[in-house]
């Protein structure tokens, strides 16, 4: 009877502990013996924790533990230690933690049965929500419009880059070259290889300039990245010369009054200069002209008024040379003769039948 009961009981308690984290059996009564095992609950295996560069969810996955119902996952943040549940409980072996703060941390997954508990940590994993931006502009002493090159821009990022690279600028004209130079945050970039007269513009697209963490760039933004390149010069034709009293091509002692109609097809014309040469022939440069003045406003025609600009009556060759706003300088134009006589004619008394 008493091995009946103390068999029963056995049964009884094996039955009872069937939910619970450990378990055992017994012998009957008699002069065998009785042992007992333990069970344990292991903890997850392989817990990573990732993000992608300038994002906000961070990734946490990991290996099954054997008997496991389901895991709790907890941030901790690495600087102080500040703890918060990252994911609701759960049976699965991933969960996405969202709208995670700037900071370093690591993440610990807990598998859990009945009350029993085992943890294990990921590896360190940092969170930079902000991603470079980049401005990008005319170098400070650029001149625009340009007669000369490489023409400098400027490239400023938000945070330094460690990639950026001539290939990551986008260039019109698209023949042009870049040299790209500087570190971290600030970048020049020098353009050449332009062939012609027209607009210079860079700029930088999304993604190919990555922070410390390998968050790309933003697309440039500008306030002035554009610079016009100017290597034609303009043209001057004759000038015209009026005066008042004139008298066809001579004038009398009066001022000179000069206009040009010069033109430029880029960067428009800056001003016109006058010169003269003694002598209605030949040519007429800088070697041996005079300067008798410039202009350098115009509605059609740039004008300038010179007074007594002669030296003595006699005849001059007038010419015009234009500068543009990039600093091209024309060739001198044709000249325009102009013939001076101040001097009064003289009448003598007139002589009739001998008598003046």
């Amino acid at each position: 009877m008493t091995r009946r009961v103390l068999l029963m009981l056995a049964v009884a308690v094996l039955v009872t502990t069937t939910g619970a984290t450990a378990w055992g059996f017994w012998t009957g009564a008699g002069s065998g013996s009785g042992t007992a095992t333990a069970g344990s609950l292991a903890p997850p295996t392989a817990v990573t924790a990732t993000v992608a560069p300038g994002a906000t969810t961070v990734t946490v996955g990991w290996s099954a533990s054997a008997r496991a119902t389901g895991y709790s996952v907890d941030r901790v943040r690495n600087s102080d230690g500040a703890t918060a549940s990252a994911c609701a409980t759960t049976q699965s072996t991933s969960c996405t933690d969202a709208n995670v703060a700037d900071g370093t941390y690591h993440y610990v997954v807990t598998a859990l049965y009945a009350s029993w508990t085992a943890g294990a940590s990921s590896g360190n994993v940092t969170v930079l929500n902000a991603v470079p931006s980049v401005t990008v502009n005319q170098a400070i002493g650029q001149a625009d419009p340009a007669a000369t090159a490489p023409v400098a821009f400027t490239a400023v990022f938000s945070e330094p880059v460690a990639d950026f690279t001539s290939g990551d600028v986008t260039v019109t004209p698209a023949t042009a070259t870049v040299a790209v130079s500087g570190s971290g945050t600030t970048y020049s970039l020098a353009v050449s290889g332009l062939t012609g007269s027209g607009l210079v513009r860079v700029s930088i697209a999304a993604g190919v300039a990555h922070d410390s963490v390998g968050a790309g760039n933003t697309a440039s933004t500008s306030t002035d990245n554009s610079v016009l390149y100017d290597v034609n010069p303009p043209t001057a034709p004759a000038p015209v010369a009026t005066a008042s009293p004139s008298f066809g091509t001579f004038v009398g002692n009066t001022a000179v009054t000069l206009t040009d109609a010069a033109t430029d097809a880029h960067s428009g014309v800056a001003s016109v200069g006058y010169y003269r040469c003694t002598g209605a022939t030949g040519s007429c440069t800088a070697a041996n002209w005079t300067a008798l003045g410039t202009s350098t406003s115009s509605a059609t025609t740039y004008a300038v008024t010179t007074s007594a600009p002669f030296a003595a009556d006699g005849s001059y060759r007038v010419v015009a040379v234009a500068t543009d706003a990039a600093g091209n300088v024309s060739t001198p134009s044709a000249a325009t003769v102009v013939t001076v006589d101040t001097a009064a004619p003289t009448v003598t008394r007139p002589t009739v039948n001998g008598f003046s």
